[in-house]
């Protein structure tokens, strides 16, 4: 009981991310921080703050705290590489956010990383801000890049284009898939039809991928 009484050693415990959390999104808990005294909030604090690997859920704990170092290490989390943790930050400092950083993160994220690497929260985050530079690289992606991330750039597309109602419409898998080849001929060929589809100049991609 006087370990479950304990705000801190509750709120450390939480931090113990397993499968059940990590795959529901469970963040840390929150209440036990504002049953901390000023000095054990200050001790908590200096621990997320220094958390490694940083995670969203630190990001969330640090805008609960709100104190001068926790709101600049949360400002500090607009340039994650994360996209979670930078999309957390978002929630709490968008009027702090540069919209160039966060545009080259993204297009960093289109071109290098895989699926379960942090890409599909990067698709996420696209679906809601997609300046020009983001657009043209998921063209290119949906040309250049392996089949699988591929075939999330051409759905995605589709959506910010308006020609799908989400940004995977089921209604159009069977085209989605045709992305999902390492074949170059065939590659092209959908890459025709996309382009057809959303208006845009295959052109100038396909020779610059040559």
């Amino acid at each position: 009981m006087a370990e479950s009484s304990d705000p801190v050693r509750r709120f450390l415990d939480s931090m113990i991310i397993d499968y059940e959390k990590w795959h529901d999104g469970i963040g840390y808990d929150l209440d036990a921080l504002g049953a901390m005294s000023d000095s054990q909030r200050r001790s908590v604090e200096s621990t997320l703050i220094h958390h490694e690997p940083r995670d969203w859920r630190d990001i969330e704990a640090l805008a609960r705290i709100d104190s001068p170092a926790a709101r600049a290490a949360v400002e500090a989390a607009l340039k994650s590489s994360d996209p979670k943790v930078r999309q957390e930050a978002m929630r709490h400092t968008a009027d702090k956010a540069d919209s160039n950083d966060r545009e080259k993160l993204i297009i960093r994220s289109l071109r290098h990383d895989d699926l379960f690497g942090g890409l599909s929260d990067t698709i996420d985050e696209v679906a809601d801000f997609h300046p020009p530079g983001v657009v043209d690289a998921l063209v290119r992606g949906a040309l250049q890049r392996d089949g699988e991330a591929a075939v999330h750039f051409a759905a995605l597309l589709m959506f910010l284009h308006g020609k799908a109602a989400e940004s995977f419409d089921w209604n159009h898998r069977p085209f989605f898939l045709r992305f999902n080849t390492a074949d170059r001929a065939e590659r092209e060929i959908v890459f025709r039809e996309l382009c057809a589809i959303v208006g845009v100049d295959p052109a100038t991609y396909l020779r610059e991928s040559v």
